[in-house]
């Protein structure tokens, strides 16, 4: 049984798991039922280390976590060291390209420093999943196959899509969730947190715990930051923001985000009470200021990631390196992703260079100036790169 319940905001299971849950399995009132049963459940969240930034997706689960922490219950951060050389094929329309021990082993080495920003280091324990997975014999994983069939695995999405644009799938790609499914077991786990993109996978990991050790694990789906596309907001489309970010580069990212993404972000990935949130956003309604909304978001972000020092300091203007003219200069501070969009803004007089809306797209730019966009986006050019 418990000891005292450290939890002193007095939120509630029902407020935690409403706010950043989608589905709960088996349901939620088991859920609920279970976590306030007195028993100490020992629940995971895991991060394969396919890159070396922890980013505002990863945030939802950690902030998740550290609800369930405060609660009293027992908290593991598994790092994927192992499952990450292998590579999950979710959402993939090609095989990952498999990383090296040496890759993953760079990768990962901030993790647990940059975790820490979100949920204190004495509130969770870190387990990686090559101390189980590296010890298997070949018995073991055909074993381990044996309770799920091809079936199964090729009604995936992805797999699906791949054999209709005749695309290979590996047979290491059915093996990921198997993996993955047994860090459960091997963990003796009680409940599960991933995304929404991960319901497959821990859903197989509840099936074999069922199997190898008869217990009814809790598989928590979180939901997902969809950016305006409509699709997981990824790292490749520059819309994702890292733990690692400058403060600067946060604020930039926040200020350049869809408004239609404000509310989520603010209820998914901080710690804002509800009656702030409303305040600035009714659910359903259109940001009341846009703009005055992302700069306090922004703020909370560099504070969560930074400091509170570091707020201050996001504010001003970005030293970056620019180019000989105002369109290479603002597409080579990232404020844009292509010329023809650099151009727009100048067209739209939207670019200011020292204080005055320029308008051509050859105005000469040197070291010192200050560029800024319609959006707020400032920088100063450092170094001017010649091409």
């Amino acid at each position: 049984m418990f000891g005292t319940k450290i939890i002193t905001d007095g939120k509630g299971i029902k407020e935690i798991l409403d706010r950043r849950t989608e589905t709960i399995y088996p349901s939620r009132q088991e859920a609920e039922k279970r976590l306030e049963s007195g028993n100490r459940l020992r629940i995971y969240y895991g991060i394969d280390p396919t890159g070396p930034d922890i980013h505002l997706g990863h945030t939802i689960q950690l902030l998740f976590i550290k609800e369930l922490a405060k609660l009293g219950h027992e908290i593991i951060l598994l790092i994927g060291d192992f499952t990450a050389r292998i590579g999950d094929p979710t959402g993939k329309d090609i095989a990952r390209k498999p990383l090296t021990v040496e890759q993953v082993s760079s990768n990962m080495k901030t993790y647990l420093e940059q975790v820490s920003k979100i949920i204190p280091e004495n509130l969770f324990k870190v387990q990686y999943n090559h101390s189980w997975l590296s010890k298997m014999t070949f018995e073991d994983v055909v074993k381990l196959a044996s309770h799920f069939t091809v079936q199964q695995m090729i009604v995936r999405d992805m797999f699906q899509e791949r054999i209709k644009n005749e695309k290979p799938i590996g047979i290491h790609e059915f093996l990921y969730p198997l993996m993955q499914g047994y860090d459960s077991v091997a963990m003796k786990i009680d409940g599960e947190v991933g995304g929404n993109d991960q319901t497959f996978n821990m859903l197989v990991g509840r099936e074999l715990e069922r199997e190898y050790l008869g217990k009814d694990k809790l598989v928590f789906v979180s939901r997902l930051l969809v950016g305006s596309s409509g699709k997981k907001m990824s790292k490749s489309e520059g819309e994702i923001i890292a733990l690692t970010d400058e403060p600067q580069e946060i604020r930039r990212k926040v200020l350049m985000i869809n408004d239609t993404m404000l509310r989520t972000i603010a209820e998914l990935c901080t710690e804002k009470s509800y009656k702030w949130i409303d305040e600035r956003q009714l659910e359903g309604q259109p940001p009341k200021n846009p703009r005055a909304f992302k700069e306090e978001l922004a703020d909370e972000l560099v504070r969560m990631y930074h400091g509170e020092k570091a707020v201050n300091e996001s504010h001003k203007p970005r030293k970056t390196s620019g180019g000989t003219n105002v369109v290479s200069s603002i597409l080579a501070a990232g404020i844009v992703p292509s010329v023809s969009r650099a151009k727009e803004l100048v067209n739209q007089g939207a670019i200011e260079v020292n204080g005055e809306v320029v308008k051509d797209w050859g105005f000469k730019t040197k070291k010192g100036d200050i560029i800024k966009s319609g959006k707020g986006i400032e920088i100063e050019i450092e170094k001017v790169i010649d091409k």
